[in-house]
């Protein structure tokens, strides 16, 4: 295993792994075989993987054939980038949506982020445990953590689970206290409070033999505390108002939408509320239907809106892959077009084309249709 991810580090140090398939080939697909895993055997690892939101690229399966984890790979570096970490997490939990599987595993070869499917408060809160393979740890104490909540043996007896619950709830306590201890040091800055005022202004006088006037002091330390973050993870807590798991607790679109929380909600979020609230309600065409009255009227006007937006971009979809046909796949054939082709395209899906290069528009392209 140690073998194994010290070439894993070695392949990953050019930080020239571009592509996803590199990653699973490279990186992914090796470490999983040194845990047991044997990627020929379709009864061990499956490949793309169907869901009802699309295709996970790996799924690791029980003796029954059942997923005990979600694997989803992509591009070195792709997690360094706030907004793309928050949508390949909504995704790799869009897959698990109606499936049972208990662990999920987001990685782009040098991050790996495990996540307890189940599990109180947004996806971000889940995390139990993140493992950065390019960083100058002791790869034995990288090997134990993933033998631990990744090896077959372990998946298999229930140990792997137990131990991510427990881990879990130690980084929780963790983070709450690491939270506490924040919001203490900001409102100290804030104040700009005397025995700090008094240290640095010690500590300067020391070094350059002139203290520095109160005021300035003051000053200054309120500037650090508008400053103060907390630092180390580039997964935003929302990148809106409202999380999507705020929004769907547990799984379930609530009944009490406020008029700013559904001005929130993403195309691809407005689906299951349409699903969900046409079952309720029992709405055969929901873009004609309206029994709601009184407060429930203004969701009904969402939900009618929100079926509209998403028809529009499901036909847009369905387009461009019956236009691809001739192609391996969606991606290739995005890449074969023409700049001002995939614009277009772009504003058919509501992706903002603005000046990216192409690859990007490629890759948010190829993201966007991930979800139909």
């Amino acid at each position: 295993m140690e073998d194994v991810l010290a070439k894993a580090r070695t392949e990953l140090s050019p930080g020239n792994l571009g592509l996803e398939t590199n990653v699973q080939v490279k990186v992914v697909r090796p470490i999983l075989r040194s845990l047991g895993w044997d990627d020929a055997d379709s009864s061990h690892l499956r490949a793309e993987f169907k869901t009802d939101y699309g295709r996970v690229d790996e799924a690791l399966l029980d003796e029954f054939g059942n997923p005990l984890v979600f694997v989803e790979a992509k591009k070195q570096g792709h997690l360094k980038d706030a907004t793309r970490h928050y949508k390949a997490l909504r995704q790799i939990f869009r897959y698990a949506r109606y499936r049972e599987v208990p662990i999920l595993l987001l990685t782009d070869g040098e991050t790996w982020d495990f996540y307890l499917r189940r599990a109180p408060g947004p996806p971000a809160e889940r995390r139990f445990l993140r493992l950065t393979l390019t960083e100058p740890v002791d790869i034995e104490l990288v090997a134990s953590d993933l033998r631990t909540y990744l090896s077959r043996d372990a998946m298999l007896q229930g140990d792997s689970l137990r131990a991510a619950r427990a881990r879990l709830k130690r980084e929780t306590a963790r983070g709450k206290r690491r939270r506490d201890m924040a919001a203490a040091w900001r409102a100290l800055l804030e104040a700009g409070d005397k025995s700090l005022r008094s240290l640095i202004a010690d500590k300067v006088d020391r070094d350059v033999g002139k203290r520095p006037p109160a005021a300035e002091l003051t000053d200054f330390l309120r500037e650090q505390g508008a400053l103060a973050l907390l630092d180390g993870d580039p997964t935003p807590t929302s990148l809106r108002p409202y999380t999507y798991d705020e929004l769907f607790p547990d799984d379930l679109p609530r009944t009490d939408y406020t008029e700013d929380e559904l001005e929130h909600l993403s195309p691809e979020e407005m689906s299951d509320v349409v699903e969900w609230w046409t079952e309720e309600w029992e709405l055969d065409e929901p873009a004609e239907s309206d029994p709601a009255s009184g407060d429930s009227s203004q969701i009904v006007e969402f939900v009618l809106a929100a079926q509209r937006t998403y028809d529009g971009w499901a036909t847009a979809a369905n387009e461009i892959r019956e236009a691809a046909e001739e192609h391996d796949d969606e991606q290739t054939y995005l890449e074969a077009m023409s700049m001002a082709e995939l614009r277009q395209f772009a504003k058919r899906l509501q992706v903002q084309p603005g000046r990216r290069s192409k690859q990007d528009l490629v890759d948010a392209l190829v993201e966007c249709l991930d979800w139909f």
